[in-house]
Formats: C-alpha cells, sequence, structure tokens
C-alpha cells in the first residue's frame, strides 16, 4: 500500500526535508505543462510510489479523495503557495536591482551641467525667498552633480527677497549677532551670482507698519541697510513699503540722503522700484508742501518705479447713478463738465428743478448718443443739445395741459439739434390726452425706425391729417425708414387704432413696418372689497348696501324691444 504517515508532524517533517532539497531547482522552476509521468517524482516526492499513483490518479480524475489523500493534497497545495510566495519576493528583489542597474545607462547621467543648469533656471524663480532657496539647496543635495550644476549657474543665485526684521529689539546683543550671521550668508549667497546683475526685493508690509503715529517704524532693517552699504554692488533694488513716512524711515538709516557729498548707496543702482502696496487703508500723509514730498527723496537712476498705494473709489462698484436735490441750473453745470458722455439717465423723481425765467444759453453735449428721462417734464430739453443722439426715450411725468404742448417741446428740441434726419428711436411714455386720445404731432424723422408709445390712459393717438395722395407722385412720407411701431397699455375701445392704422398706411413707413399693439390691464375689484371699503365710511344709520351685477349689451336689448 506504500508510506502512511503515523501522524500530522512525520508529513511537515518529510515534506520541508523535500522542499529544502528542491529549493535550487525551484529557482529556475519555469512554468509549462507538466506530464502525468512526472508528477509522482517532480510534484509528489514525498509519498510512496502506490500513493503517489493514487493522488495521480484523483488529479487527472473526478474521484473523490479520502481523508488521508485530502490531507496530503492540502499540505502539497501549501507548500506550492509557499514557494510561489518566495519566488514572487525574489523577483521583487530582482526588479528592484535590475531598476538601479537600468539607471546607471540612463542618458540624464549624461546630460552636461550646462544644460541641468538652464533646467534649474527654469524651475527656479528669479528672486528667491525663504522657501525658494531652500528648494535650491535641496536641489544641490540630490547628487554631486547636481551640486556642481547649481554651483555652476550664477544666474540661479542672483536675486534674493528678503522680509521684515522679527527681532523683539534690534539693538540687543544678540539680535545683533543674529544680524551679523545672515549678513555673511546672504554675501556669500549673492557671490555665488559671479558677474550677473544682482536684485534684492525688500518687503516690509507683511507687519502694516503705522510709524506715522509715531511708532517704530517696521521698515527698517538692519541686514538690508548694511547689505547695501557695504556688501556686493546691487544692479536693482525693489521696495515694498506702507506709506512715505516708511520710506523716509528706511532712508533716514543710511545717514546723508541723496545729493550728499558722498555717493548715496542707491545712487549706484541700475535700476529702483518703489512699491506702496499695504491693504489696510492708510492716510497719505506726504503733506501739502511739494519741495517737501516724499518723491524729491527718490535716487537718480537710469530706471525708476513708483507704484502708489491703490486709492478708495469715490462711488461703489454697483453704484451706476447719482442723487442730488440741486436746484436750478447746476444739474447743467456738471453736465457741461462730461465732455464725452455717451448715455445720460435723468430721473427727476415727479420735480421740476428748473426755473422759469432761466434764459442761460443751453449746453450742448456733442458726444451724448443716449438720453432717457425718468419721471419728469420735457422742460429740461429746453437747455440741452444733442446734434450726436440716436435714442430718445422720455419716461414723463405730466398732466393734460402739459401733454397738449409735448408736440411743440419736442419738435423744438429736435430742429434745434439737427435731428431729423438721424434719430433712429423714440420712445414716449405717460401720455395724458382727453377724452382718452392723445395728440401727438411728430416732425417728419426719415431715419426714425422703431417708434414707442406707452401710456396707459390713451386709447388712442391723433398724429395729424393723413391727407391724400399727391397726384401724380408717391405719398410724402414722414417716416419713410420706420419698421417698427409700439403702441403699449391702450385702454379697450371700439375705435382702437381707426386713425393709427390709416395715419402709417398713407404717411408712415415706405417699406415694411410691424405695429404692435398691448392692452391696459383694467383694475378689477370684487364685491367682496367694495363691501370693506363701505364699512369704513359708512355714516350711522346709513343703509346703503352694494351689489355687483354681470354686464349687461344695452344695444342688444334695444334691438329686442324694437
Amino acid at each position: 500500500m506504500g508510506w502512511v504517515p503515523n501522524n500530522l508532524s512525520e508529513v511537515k517533517n518529510r515534506r520541508y526535508l523535500a522542499l529544502e532539497l528542491d529549493t535550487l531547482s525551484v529557482m529556475s522552476f519555469r512554468v509549462t505543462s507538466v506530464p502525468s509521468s512526472r508528477l509522482t517524482s517532480a510534484y509528489l516526492g514525498p509519498f510512496a510510489a502506490d500513493d503517489a499513483d493514487d493522488i495521480v490518479a484523483l488529479l487527472f480524475g473526478n474521484a473523490v479523495p479520502n481523508p488521508m489523500q485530502t490531507m496530503c493534497i492540502r499540505y502539497r497545495a501549501e507548500a506550492i503557495a509557499r514557494q510561489l510566495d518566495f519566488m514572487t519576493e525574489c523577483a521583487a528583489k530582482l526588479a528592484d536591482e535590475h531598476q538601479v542597474y537600468r539607471s546607471v545607462l540612463s542618458p540624464v547621467r549624461r546630460v552636461p551641467m550646462e544644460i541641468l543648469g538652464e533646467i534649474f533656471k527654469l524651475v527656479v524663480p528669479s528672486f528667491l525667498n525663504s522657501s525658494d532657496r531652500e528648494m535650491l539647496g535641496n536641489l544641490g543635495s540630490v547628487c554631486l552633480g547636481w551640486r556642481l550644476a547649481t554651483l555652476s549657474t550664477p544666474a540661479l543665485w542672483r536675486g534674493v527677497i528678503l522680509g521684515p526684521c522679527i527681532c523683539p529689539d534690534q539693538g540687543t546683543v544678540g539680535a545683533q549677532r543674529l544680524h551679523e550671521e545672515d549678513y555673511k550668508k546672504l554675501v556669500v549667497w549673492i557671490g555665488r551670482s559671479g558677474g550677473c546683475p544682482k536684485g534684492l526685493i525688500y518687503s516690509s508690509v507683511d507687519l502694516h507698519c503705522h510709524c506715522e503715529d509715531g511708532s517704530s517704524c517696521k521698515a527698517v532693517h538692519p541686514l538690508v541697510t548694511k547689505f547695501i552699504k557695504e556688501g556686493p554692488t546691487l544692479d536693482h533694488l525693489t521696495l515694498q513699503l506702507s506709506g512715505p513716512s516708511c520710506f523716509r524711515n528706511w532712508l533716514a538709516a543710511f545717514g546723508p540722503g541723496p545729493g550728499a557729498p558722498e555717493p548715496h548707496p542707491l545712487e549706484k543702482l541700475r535700476s529702483f522700484s518703489l512699491e506702496f502696496v499695504d491693504d489696510t487703508p492708510l492716510w497719505w500723509n506726504d503733506g501739502p508742501d511739494p519741495s517737501a514730498s516724499v518723491f524729491n527723496l527718490l535716487p537718480s537712476v537710469p530706471s525708476l518705479g513708483v507704484f502708489l498705494p491703490l486709492r478708495d473709489t469715490a462711488f461703489e462698484d454697483e453704484m451706476d447713478s447719482l442723487e442730488w436735490d440741486w436746484e436750478g441750473r447746476r444739474l447743467i453745470d456738471v453736465l457741461g463738465q462730461c465732455a464725452s458722455l455717451k448715455t445720460f439717465t435723468l430721473d427727476l423723481a415727479r420735480s421740476e428743478p428748473f426755473e422759469d425765467d432761466d434764459l442761460s444759453p443751453p449746453l450742448e453735449l456733442k458726444s451724448l448718443s443716449s438720453f432717457k428721462l425718468v419721471k419728469g417734464g420735457v422742460r429740461v430739453l429746453e437747455f440741452l443739445r444733442m446734434p450726436a443722439l440716436v435714442s430718445l426715450d422720455l419716461e414723463l411725468n405730466v398732466d393734460r395741459r402739459e401733454t397738449e404742448e409735448i408736440s411743440e417741446r419736442l419738435d423744438r428740441f429736435l430742429r434745434a439739434s439737427d435731428l431729423l434726419a438721424s434719430l433712429t428711436y423714440l420712445r414716449i411714455c405717460e401720455l395724458t390726452g382727453g377724452p382718452g386720445i392723445v395728440t401727438l404731432l411728430l416732425p417728419p424723422l426719415s431715419s426714425l425706425q422703431h417708434l414707442v408709445l406707452d401710456s396707459s390712459t390713451a386709447c388712442g393717438y391723433f398724429f395729424g391729417q393723413t391727407g391724400t395722395c399727391h397726384r401724380g407722385g408717391p405719398p410724402l412720407r414722414h417716416f419713410p425708414a420706420l419698421r417698427h411701431v409700439e403702441l403699449l397699455n391702450v385702454k379697450r375701445s371700439s375705435l382702437v387704432l381707426a386713425h393709427e392704422l390709416q395715419f402709417f398706411s398713407r404717411k408712415g413707413s415706405a417699406g415694411k413696418c410691424a405695429l404692435t399693439i398691448s392692452y391696459a390691464k383694467e383694475p378689477k375689484v370684487s364685491e367682496a372689497e367694495l363691501q370693506s371699503r363701505l364699512k369704513t365710511v359708512q355714516a350711522p344709520g346709513s343703509q346703503l348696501s352694494i351689489q355687483v351685477v354681470q354686464p349687461e349689451d344695452y344695444d342688444e336689448l334695444r334691438a329686442l324691444t324694437l
């Protein structure tokens, strides 16, 4: 029957011995199909021949293994799994070693230092703050070749950004020692730039200096002062300060100002930039005397840049109009300063600010192309001339008497501004006529394309006599270019558009023209609301009542009774 293990430990011992003997062969294991004749020696070596034959039969059949065979096959499967794990670990180690050997053959190792330096110049900014300087140091720490590449590229070391001094007291021995050490490091750093133009950016705005109140100035930094006076010659210097007082105090730290017998360190610069970039609101305390201005302290350099602080806007960002309560011609005086005004909207808020006895000459707005009047009368047109106007929008606040004067006033304004041949858009709102008919006599407008009339109290418009066609020729057209007429919020009437259709067909556009009409919404009051009104006004003892009934067509009733 072959070998049968006495216990579980015997099976494990014999299995482990076979695994150790086959270790070397495992290293050269190749995944191939295994014939059944080799399974006895190659796969089932620790088992007896008879047992091995039984297991081989199980591997190539569908028979159910007995408990002993199940245990043997399970242990063999676990052994194969351990072999696979071992080989996987070996493969990973070999892959890492392979990557190392491949990296030795990488073309990057043969890149010249000059090209590496040019690549570093694209990565590193021109002016380095503390984090940028740390990044450059990390690049040089990768390997000896990269360090030599950084040291061999002077442009990487030419610019430095320094912040304000954060020492509690600059006069202490500890602070002076710290500044001396920082100065030596800065000189060594800038010295690596060789003959490249050197630059320094110093910014003290992070501390929000308020030296104009008498406190110590945050702009003065002993390290910066000493470096500019005693360090390598700089080509460019940028100062970012809070205000003019900081610049005065910063210059005072150098001693005599520019123009003194000895050359000032700033006069050696080829480029100087002064920036006031504090984001906190500060008063500009330069003083009214031009001779004492801070700008007189600027050095004489070939290239100078001055960036003034942000000024507060005169109006809020979303503000698009001005409001005032002036009387008389003060509005006209303001408009006289607006020579380039192109669009103007005037809201009079149902007031009449102009005096009747004002005989001043009208103001000419030469660039104005669009004018809109809101809640006002047309008297304002007597004080203005708009020769470039193409759009006139009048939202009026007039009564019936003033409506009767609209035609004459508007005609006078259009002719005085010479707009008969240039006005393309005309909108007039809230005219009041009686009884419900608004008379509007417009002059001939040869360029008018769009006419809008919007009056909730009008049931129609009278534009003048339609006349008859000229004998032997085409009719005279008031609006030959008219393409669209809008009559909005018209009151319902049986005579709606009776005159308008006749006028525009005979004296309107010579081409295609569309007429649009909309009816006004008539107010409807319910019986309950009327009852509520009655309760508020009904006298004691009154027996007045209200009832709402359906309308009746009296013409139809008369026809039935005849």
